[in-house]
């Protein structure tokens, strides 16, 4: 009976192999930077967006006043969702959300201005200026609608930025006086694709 000879690879073989493995990955991993970038400025922008709609929903819930608070003065994403008049049925916090729980890439500045109806074309392209009121906070009332005490910062456009990239995607959420919440993408239309701004 003939027995086979068993052949395997060649050192040179071998380090092909290596060198073209780490040329893949050396070609890869800015694109998964990048990725990785993109990913935490959605999730915080994704997270502002379902507390926005959490506070909504609890004011009419509850029947009255409830309120939506970004917390940090630095622009980490960290807000809190509570009653302005504690009462036994409605607390100070019904919900929160921690600055360590958005990562380190994500960044929000808020804006108090007023926003046309439609938005002009390029409206949403001028990033927030840096200089932002925070802490700041919107106040929905029992019928989920915007209500502005006299007192306080409110916004009603919030920019949700990259701080490790320029480059890196930007979102906007968005909070109209009757209640609407929306979070969009400025680079794109939204006459063409729904997930734009203006």
């Amino acid at each position: 009976m003939l027995s086979r000879r068993q052949q395997g690879m060649t050192l040179i073989e071998l380090l092909i192999g290596i060198a073209i493995l780490a040329g893949l990955l050396g070609m890869g991993v800015p694109a998964f930077s990048s990725w990785i970038q993109d990913t935490q400025v959605r999730t915080a922008a994704e997270s502002i967006l379902n507390g926005l709609q959490t506070a909504r929903a609890e004011a009419v819930r509850r029947n009255t006043v409830v309120r939506f608070t970004l917390t940090d003065k630095d622009g980490k994403v960290s807000w809190t969702v509570g009653c302005p008049t504690v009462t036994a049925t409605c607390p100070a916090s019904i919900q929160t959300r921690e600055a360590a729980e958005s990562g380190t890439m994500a960044k929000v500045t808020v804006s108090a201005d007023a926003i046309p109806v439609p938005a002009p074309p390029g409206y949403f392209s001028a990033l927030i200026s840096a200089e932002s009121e925070l802490p700041a906070e919107v106040n929905f009332d029992a019928l989920g609608r915007v209500f502005t005490p006299p007192v306080g910062a409110v916004f009603t456009r919030a920019d949700v930025t990259s701080t490790a990239s320029s480059t890196a995607r930007r979102y906007v959420v968005m909070v109209g006086t009757g209640g609407q919440i929306r979070m969009c993408d400025p680079k794109m239309a939204y006459s063409t694709d729904p997930r734009g701004c203006s």
